[in-house]
C-alpha cells in the first residue's frame, strides 16, 4: 500500500492524484508500515494541500516518534530535530534539536547537508547552543560542500556581515572571543563601547568562561579595541 501511495503521488503507472496517495497512505499506516509513518508524519507535521492533508503537527509527530522505535532514521532524526527546533508537535527544545542533529551528521546519509546547514542556523541565532559565528561558518561550509543551495547563497552571506553595521563581506574576528566579525578595525572599537549594546560586556563574559573551561583559543588575549 505504501508504494501505491507513492506511485499516485509521483503519477507513476497511474494518473498523479495526491489525494488518493493520502488515502493509500492512511491504509498502509494502519498496518503499520514504518516507511509510510514516516512519510505521513512529515506530511502531517507541515500539511499538504494538494493532497488534502490538514497539518495536524501533533500526530505528525507522533508518527515520527513511532517509527524511530521501529528502527528506521532515514529523514526521521532530522524531522525530529526540526520539530524540537520549531516546536511543532511538541515542545519547543532547540538544545535537544541541536543533539539530533549532531547525531544525524555522526551517522551520515542523505540528510546530512541538511543537517550541518540547520545546525549553522542554530549558531547563527543561538538558539539550542551558544551564538558563534566561526562554529556557524564552519558548518556552513561542510554543508555547502555537502550540496546544501541555502548555506551556499544565504547562510554564508548572513554569518559573514559585519556584526556591528551589518555589512558583508566581514572577514576581521574579534581576537578575543573569536565570535563575532567586523568590517574593519572602526566598527570593532564603535561596537566595543556601543550605548545600548556593547560588545565589551559579553567579550569578557565569553573570554573568561572559555579560559575557566581550558578551552580558551591560543594567545586569547584581548581584541585591539580593548585596549
Amino acid at each position: 500500500m505504501g508504494r501505491l501511495a507513492d506511485c499516485y503521488y509521483r503519477g507513476q503507472g497511474v494518473r498523479e492524484d495526491r489525494p488518493q496517495s493520502a488515502v493509500w497512505l492512511e491504509k498502509a499506516v494502519g498496518l503499520g508500515d514504518a516507511d509510510s509513518k514516516a512519510c505521513l508524519g512529515n506530511v502531517l507535521v507541515t500539511g499538504d494541500a494538494q493532497a488534502g492533508v490538514a497539518k495536524d503537527a501533533a500526530r505528525g509527530f507522533q508518527l515520527l516518534c513511532q517509527c524511530l522505535e521501529q528502527g528506521v532514521t532515514e529523514k526521521i532524526l532530522y524531522s525530529l530535530a526540526v520539530c524540537y527546533w520549531t516546536g511543532d508537535g511538541v515542545e519547543k527544545d532547540a538544545a535537544h534539536a541541536v543533539t539530533l542533529l549532531r547525531q544525524l551528521i555522526e551517522q551520515g546519509g542523505m540528510d546530512t547537508a541538511l543537517a550541518q546547514e540547520q545546525l549553522a542556523r542554530c549558531y547563527i541565532l543561538g538558539d539550542g547552543v551558544e551564538a558563534d559565528t566561526v562554529q556557524a561558518a564552519l558548518w556552513c561550509q561542510r554543508a555547502v560542500a555537502g550540496g546544501s543551495s541555502a548555506a551556499a547563497n544565504v547562510l554564508l552571506r548572513h554569518i559573514l556581515r559585519c556584526n556591528f553595521c551589518g555589512k558583508t563581506s566581514a572577514l576581521q574576528l574579534c581576537s578575543r572571543c573569536r565570535k563575532v566579525r567586523y568590517c574593519n578595525a572602526v566598527c570593532q572599537a564603535a561596537h566595543w563601547t556601543h550605548a545600548t549594546d556593547p560588545h565589551k560586556g559579553h567579550c569578557r563574559r565569553t573570554a573568561q568562561a572559555s579560559e575557566e573551561a581550558g578551552t580558551a583559543a591560543p594567545g586569547g588575549h584581548a581584541s585591539s579595541s580593548a585596549s
